[in-house]
């Protein structure tokens, strides 16, 4: 009996051994920009201007290659005084990345209205949710984007201490966009990361809240 025991015992912990062996939890896939792609929040200054006249959400993206060097950027006016908080205006196009050095740029690069892109009222700046993210463009007759240039884009890691007590990545660029009708709106643009915590996106929640937006 004892013999038998011993046996079971020996089974057994040749069994812990290979299973702790064999049951790896590998790396999670990350896109090539993984440093730099994600959702962000962002004041915007027009040019020659000192205020902050409306805010950005922003969402820069992989390529569907993956590539190391490319990314697009969704960039949606959170001022919907024009229209209303179902019908957002959004731009989406390519960029330019050094994904080493943590920067992305563009140059008079072909602008479209997306039919969908984030849209932080409905999902909620402080929500962790992803269901509710559809902007409901303007009518597919009224497109206003033609181009896009985007002039010292870069990202910080960790560059913002938030509210939470936590470290958000910084990104900020110069942004101009041009219309159809031969005007272009310029802003410089300052953000963070979203984070989730509903502390952090306090500060752009107040703003909103004082315009009446």
């Amino acid at each position: 009996m004892k013999t038998i025991f011993k046996i079971s015992a020996l089974v057994a912990a040749i069994a812990v051994l290979f299973s702790c062996e064999t049951y790896k939890v590998g790396d999670p896939d990350m896109t090539a920009i993984y440093k730099i792609d994600g959702k962000y929040m962002a004041f915007a200054i027009p040019e020659g201007q000192t205020d902050t006249t409306t805010i950005f959400g922003i969402v820069i993206t992989n390529t569907t290659n993956d590539d190391p060097d490319a990314g697009w950027i969704t960039i949606v006016d959170m001022d919907y005084s024009y229209c209303n908080w179902q019908r957002l205006y959004a731009v989406r196009f390519k960029i330019d990345i050094d994904a080493e050095n943590l920067t992305f740029s563009a140059t008079n690069v072909a602008a479209a209205e997306p039919t969908t892109a984030w849209n932080p009222y409905y999902e909620s700046m402080a929500s962790n949710g992803s269901m509710y993210t559809a902007t409901r463009q303007w009518p597919a007759y009224f497109t206003l984007a033609q181009s896009a240039t985007i002039t010292d884009g870069k990202v910080v890691t960790d560059g913002v201490v938030t509210p939470s007590g936590y470290k958000a990545d910084s990104i900020e660029f110069k942004y101009t966009l041009n219309y159809k009708d031969g005007t272009s709106d310029s802003y410089t643009l300052k953000g963070q990361k979203k984070t989730g915590w509903g502390e952090d996106a306090a500060e752009f929640e107040q703003w909103l809240v004082a315009k009446g937006w």
